[in-house]
């Protein structure tokens, strides 16, 4: 494992990982929790994942992946202590095992770069139908923390535990808040994510 600094926050870890006959390409954003925008935060990684500027359509990236040997594309978030980590994670076959010698890799790193940088924007701001659309998907998200008696639990505990410290800030975001939600400020939490995150890529079996 070789870990390197390539600018001042931006570091980049490589495995070789020769064991496996797939590879991975996984970019971590960890920037500060607020409570203000959390739920612009929790619904953030939804949107990312339908596309970027790159190849906006959903159905189209799909395919895109499919072509690639079935390869994974993925967003998240997650916690880091106080902190939240938004993740982009591609993985697929490595290069050696394409059919046509295709570059795999070059591949990978356009998709998960172009996700996480470029995403697909109308007018400066995020789709607003992509924004309606996953809005209501975080509310059913929610939702269903009520029909599951041990994830309720275990979530009413944390809130008593934390109050109103940051590490008391739901992941999840809040139910209350996402009419407030717009792409208007959605661009803004993803501007604030990209301006004051520390940037951590790791790169598995990869060329």
């Amino acid at each position: 494992m070789e870990r390197k600094k390539l600018a001042p926050g931006v570091f980049i870890t490589t495995l070789d990982a020769e064991k496996f006959n797939r590879c991975r390409i996984t970019i971590h954003l960890r920037y500060p929790a607020l409570r203000r925008s959390a739920t612009d935060a929790a619904v953030l990684p939804l949107v990312l994942e339908r596309g970027y500027a790159g190849c906006p359509d959903m159905t189209e990236l799909s395919r895109k992946l499919a072509r690639l040997y079935g390869a994974d594309l993925g967003v998240d978030q997650s916690s880091a202590g106080i902190d939240r980590v938004l993740t982009v994670d591609i993985c697929g076959i490595k290069d050696r095992f394409a059919l046509d010698g295709e570059n795999l890799t070059r591949e990978y790193a356009d998709i998960a770069f172009g996700t996480i940088f470029e995403p697909y924007l109308i007018d400066g701001v995020f789709d607003p139908e992509a924004v309606r659309i996953e809005k209501e998907s975080l509310a059913r998200r929610l939702d269903a923390e009520f029909n599951n008696k041990r994830l309720y639990c275990v979530r009413q505990a944390r809130r008593k535990f934390y109050g109103d410290s940051p590490a008391g800030i739901e992941l999840g975001g809040y139910k209350s808040d996402l009419p407030n939600v717009t792409p208007q400020t959605l661009k803004a939490e993803y501007d604030r994510i990209l301006s004051t995150a520390s940037i951590d890529v790791m790169v598995q079996g990869v060329d």
